[in-house]
């Protein structure tokens, strides 16, 4: 029994108690069944170390139960707990000590030195509270949420390990469990060489090579020296105001004589120059590092597997990026500490700021300006002019002798050919106190774009040029070059100011925009972070963007636009959404919600804007008005503007989602948009969430709250009169599918007939072609061939289907299934070939990768079970590139699939397992049921009978819960069948499965 299975929503308790004692009752449950867990897996298992792991793991719990005050903030390592037991004993149960990979005994030595750890906290802590006579003692949050993340990396660690003890190919990228990032596995099983096997190809991944020594790099030999003796030791961090050389510093360290003997090609240069802090998580942090590696996967445990190879070096450069992350710093913090901990580590970081993760043991060196001699070579190689020394000197002084200044000066006056007489009087002008950096001056890097803004060059321009700057580095795609007078109405110069800030190299262009190097970027948005976004005008850009973005409401451009200028849009609502007023909010959404329509039609992915959406406010905003948006809308923004906006972008985000395939999130979004809708009186619009929740549902498997939430969409309709003709039609679609699984096969029919009825002869070609799909697969459920044929066909001659690969190659699919079918596998085969060759080359992932697993299926049923193999490896080479938890979780049922076909039971069984645990995360149930009962069918082929009578029932009662009929677990659509020789479920159903 799964002890962590969430209560119905509708349990009541038996007795009334309060909030705190129902917790803490529920906590002490579940500790004493984890413990029993742990001790009974004790028993079963091999291993020595195993023994140990699990035995460490009770007394940790046996310590939060008896000792911990705040055992329900265990309550998650419980749950890491239990599921190391589950681990442990499906991998290791039945099996010899010679038979188990010793890959499944490195990763328990490594997981057992980490619950040592905790339990040796847990007893320290439970020896002060004796100490000082109390009966209890609690552990702080942070401690307990470090312990999970711990778990959780040793955790998927060991699983990967423990998954097969074939040779088998991993490309993982598995972050933590609640993490957005998305979980990648790539399988394939052993292959005999010869033709058909992959031989030769490496699996080895490409490294990011280190960088080259810096060209121009003087006066910093001895420092240079110094930081290679101090690396023979310990961690180094180069710290030091932006600019000042630190980067090219550790670039030439990189290359020193010693360094390269020492560390020879493992040696990495972590870029982080070209993000900026505020779009850094603690996934992306890790994805950095990973790339830059040539680890093909984002999870920590390759990653720290792999620096644990041999000595690497490690140099994190811009490291303040990521101590100012916008979220997961202290993840990232703990993360580094752990890397540098390795004893084949070394890590050298370059930053800003003098913070340092508090238990990494580092030597922190001060990057001093240059020295005058250094500086004056510094300049005069990229800057020949002739004139008096002193100039040169004074000006180099004034400077600070600022490596980064020096250089883009010397650049400046080379470029607008000034004498140095006109380059000093630049810069007289200004003023010569740099911003506080703890000596009491200025920052340099603020002097030199100064400097460069109040050249005469620029003081010709006017005033303007700093305004530009900030409105670049406010837009991640920088300025759209074609559009700068709309961004910029009010300076009649905009172009020579762009130009000028080009040749001051504080900008540069990239195609058709404008943009500037990140450090200039990071600079102008976080030198001045009280006043930077206050002060920063957007009236003009906001106008330019809401208007453009209004006009390709009413006249699509095909996607140019909003391709090209998705990121600066996105970041505009963000920050509108943030600091939106009463007046603005309906505005401000309906533009949110027109951004996420042409997302969705022409750059379908997602977006980070639920949070600021979801935070808005649910009063009732004054009316607003904006020259744009109304020559394109259909009636203006009412009284309730801001509360129908907020609705609107939940129901768009969450028909954003389907479009991605994220189901329990679209359900979850549409949810919260009925609520908004009903709040606002709105009932058309939270009836067709009900819609489309329903449709949802029936896609996860919950027949049974699908059919409600759809009779719930019927009812609000009738209530309150706004049932249209369209409305039950597209109303009868969602039943009939729901009815399907239901095993109401002539029901859906007779629903499916009267909505293609009205969905034709209105032309409404999306919504027919959906019903004609299932149309057909009604009638393969019912063995009606000829029929599915039919309607598979008919698809090919309406007007969306000509000329669109991707729906003729889906299309295909479905005619493929009928061929199967009838016996006609190499029809089949024919078939599926034709869809490959469609989307081959194509931009459309999930058409593709539909393919694939068609044909991987296919070749499986055939008995073509290294074919089989081939095709899955492509489909996680797919997934790995493109694809999400969903397709991944698929997969890994059809690779479970093919290693039961091919009487691979331990394999299967291993893939069945974590494949539903992916699905249970989805809260996919359809697939749920397809796992269980496909482990009941190898518990039964195993000859273990009570094991697959608890499996099928368990199969069973999945069934009653969602609504699912036991004989329709699998749709008509696909492959994922089991074999008719499989007879277990069958037996089981009927009662005549032997109970041992």
């Amino acid at each position: 029994m799964h002890i962590f299975r969430r209560k119905k929503k509708d349990a009541t308790p038996s007795r009334p108690s309060t909030p705190e004692s129902r917790s803490h009752d529920s906590t002490m449950v579940i500790l004493t069944n984890v413990i029993s867990a742990l001790d009974m897996a004790n028993e079963l298992v091999p291993l020595d170390i195993a023994k140990s792991v699990l035995s460490t793991l009770s007394s940790i719990l046996t310590l939060v139960k008896n000792t911990m005050q705040n055992k329900e903030d265990f309550v998650e390592i419980i749950s890491r707990c239990d599921r190391i037991a589950k681990s442990i004993e499906r991998s290791t149960h039945g099996r010899s000590t010679s038979e188990i990979n010793p890959r499944i005994t490195q990763a328990l030595d490594e997981l057992k030195s980490v619950v040592d750890g905790i339990e040796k906290t847990l007893k320290a802590k439970e020896q002060r509270a004796l100490t000082k006579r109390a009966f209890s003692a609690s552990v702080d949050q942070g401690s307990i949420a470090k312990w999970k993340d711990q778990l959780d990396f040793f955790l998927r660690c060991y699983d990967v390990r423990a998954l097969s003890n074939k040779t088998m190919r991993f490309y993982s990228i598995l972050p933590h469990p609640q993490s957005e990032m998305i979980t990648y596995i790539a399988v394939t099983v052993d292959r005999p060489s010869g033709e058909g096997a992959m031989e030769g190809k490496s699996d080895e991944p490409e490294r990011e090579p280190p960088p080259a020594r810096p060209p121009m790099l003087f006066g910093r030999d001895t420092l240079i020296q110094d930081v290679v003796e101090s690396l023979n030791s310990q961690h180094v961090v180069l710290v030091g105001p932006g600019g000042i050389g630190k980067s090219s510093i550790a670039k030439a360290i990189l290359n020193e004589d010693s360094i390269v003997a020492g560390f020879n090609d493992r040696r990495f240069f972590v870029r982080f120059d070209n993000i900026n802090a505020s779009q850094v998580t603690f996934d992306t942090f890790i994805g950095l590092i990973a790339r830059t590696l040539g680890v093909r996967s984002n999870r920590l445990s390759s990653i720290t597997t792999f620096l644990g190879a041999s000595n690497v070096l490690l140099v994190f450069d811009n490291a303040e990026t990521f101590q100012d992350a916008a979220s997961g710093a202290d993840r990232i913090a703990e993360v580094i500490e752990d890397f540098g901990a390795l004893p084949t580590v070394t890590i050298m970081f370059t930053t800003r700021n003098r913070r340092v993760p508090m238990n990494l043991r580092c030597t922190m060196i001060d990057v001093p300006a240059l020295e005058p001699n250094a500086a004056r070579n510094a300049f005069t190689h990229i800057y020949h002019a002739n004139g008096p020394p002193a100039i040169i000197d004074k000006l180099l002084s004034d400077l600070d002798f600022h490596p980064l200044s020096i250089n883009i000066l010397a650049h400046v006056a080379r470029r607008n050919q000034w004498t140095l007489e006109e380059l000093m009087r630049s810069w007289e002008g200004q003023h010569t106190h740099l911003l506080d950096a703890g000596d009491g001056k200025r920052q340099s890097l603020s002097v030199t774009i100064e400097l460069s803004l109040t050249s005469s060059s620029i003081q010709r321009l006017g005033p303007d040029a700093r305004h530009v700057m900030q409105v670049a580095a406010f837009l991640p795609q920088g300025l759209n070059g074609r559009y700068l007078e709309h961004l910029f109405p009010t300076v009649p110069n905009i172009h020579s100011i762009v130009g000028a800030l080009c040749r001051l190299s504080l900008m540069y262009r990239k195609k058709d925009a404008y943009t500037m190097l990140s450090p200039i970027r990071l600079h102008i948005s976080s030198a001045h972070k009280d006043d930077y976004i206050p002060s920063l005008d957007l009236t003009h850009v906001r106008a330019y963007y809401y208007e453009q973005l209004a006009q390709v409401y009413g006249e699509d451009d095909g996607g140019a636009w909003i391709t090209a200028e998705d990121a600066n849009l996105e970041r505009l609502l963000a920050h509108d959404l943030s600091h939106v007023t009463p007046m603005d909010m309906g505005l401000i959404c309906l533009a949110c919600c027109q951004f996420i329509r042409q997302l969705r039609q022409h750059k379908c992915r997602p977006t980070s804007l639920r949070a600021v959406i979801l935070g808005l406010p649910e009063g009732n905003p004054r009316p607003t008005k904006f020259l744009g948006f109304f020559k394109y809308i259909r009636q203006p923004l009412s009284r309730n503007a801001g509360l129908y906006g907020k609705a609107d972008c939940a129901f768009q985000l969450a028909s954003l989602a389907v479009d991605l395939i994220n189901v329990t999130e679209s359900v979850d979004l549409f949810a919260t948009a009925k609520q908004l809708f009903t709040i606002n009186q709105r009932h058309e619009q939270a009836a067709l969430c009900l819609e489309y929740m329903g449709s949802q549902y029936t896609w996860l498997g919950k027949i049974s709250a699908a059919e409600d939430t759809l009779q719930d969409a019927l009812t609000m309709r009738r209530e309150h009169h706004i049932l249209s003709s369209e409305d039950k039609a597209r109303i009868n679609l969602y039943l009939g599918d729901a009815m399907m699984y239901r095993g109401r096969l002539e029901e859906a029919r007779v629903l499916l007939t009267r909505a293609r009825r009205y969905f034709q002869d209105v032309n409404n070609t999306h919504y027919l072609s959906e019903t004609m799909q299932w149309q057909g697969e009604v009638e393969l459920r019912s063995g009606n061939y000829l029929a599915a044929r039919q309607h598979f066909e008919a698809l090919f001659l309406l007007p969306t289907f000509m000329g669109n690969a991707n729906e003729r190659a889906l299309n295909l699919i479905l005619l493929s299934v009928v061929e199967v079918r009838e016996g006609k596998i190499s029809e089949a085969q024919k078939l599926l070939e034709k869809a490959s060759a469609l989307v081959s080359g194509g931009k459309e992932f999930y058409t593709a990768y539909s393919v694939l697993l068609r044909q991987g299926a296919l070749a499986s049923d055939g008995g073509g079970f290294d074919l089989a193999g081939d095709f899955l490896y492509r489909v996680f080479v797919e997934v790995a590139a493109h694809g999400g938890q969903a397709e991944l979780a698929v997969a890994t049922y059809y690779s479970a699939r093919n290693e039961l076909f091919a009487q691979d039971y331990r394999n299967a069984r291993d893939l069945f397992s974590r494949a539903l645990e992916y699905f249970d995360e989805l809260s996919d149930m359809k697939y749920q049921v397809r796992c269980v009962r496909a482990l009941g069918e190898i518990a039964l082929l195993e000859k273990d009978f009570t094991g697959a009578n608890m499996r099928f029932a368990k199969a069973k009662s999945l069934c009653d819960e969602t609504g699912m009929h036991p004989d329709f677990l699998y749709n008509g659509l696909g492959f994922s069948e089991l074999k008719t020789n499989h007879e277990g479920w069958k037996l089981f159903l009927e009662g005549h499965l032997p109970s041992s």
